[in-house]
């Protein structure tokens, strides 16, 4: 999974130096890796939805040659690329999914409907995503999706606070 991860933020590097964009640092966190690149606040948003969209496009496209290698090791680190790129693609922030909602938001419409639109969606899919992770707790003792959807829960709720409070 930290391959595929590494793999992941290797494709938003590619993308910002195809866009000629310095990179002054990377930060591992709790919900993944943080690219320092103050420039490509200046990018369009047809080219930051490209370096957004780069890190899930990444492990979505790898996932099938992995496969295609056959083979037990193979097939799983297949796997953990499916699973990294659909995860990210999810419009819950700081998911890339969620950046991905508000830029096209904001390319359609102006910044305060993506704000809002990407808040409200994000909003909902975390709060189902939680009761579902309650649901199959109690159900199946799954508690890690709990803990996982909780901590999206509180990544949906970052940008409420931050408007509100």
């Amino acid at each position: 999974m930290l391959l595929a991860a590494a793999m992941h933020e290797c494709g938003h590097l590619a993308a910002l130096a195809l866009f000629r964009v310095p990179v002054l640092g990377l930060r591992l966190g709790a919900m993944g890796a943080v690219i320092h690149a103050p420039g490509a606040k200046r990018l369009s948003y047809g080219r930051e939805l490209a370096v957004t969209l780069a890190g899930p496009a990444v492990n979505l496209l790898a996932a099938p040659l992995f496969a295609a290698l056959g083979g037990e090791w193979w097939y799983l680190f297949a796997g953990a690329h499916v699973v990294l790129g659909s995860y990210n693609l999810l419009p819950i922030p700081p998911l890339d999914g969620a950046r991905a909602l508000w830029l096209l938001t904001a390319w359609r419409f102006c910044p305060d409907t993506a704000d809002a639109v990407s808040a409200a969606v994000g909003l909902l899919c975390a709060v189902t995503l939680t009761a579902l992770g309650a649901y199959f707790t109690l159900r199946c003792g799954a508690g890690l999706f709990l803990v996982g959807a909780l901590g999206l829960l509180f990544g949906a709720l970052r940008p409420l606070f931050r408007r509100f409070f």
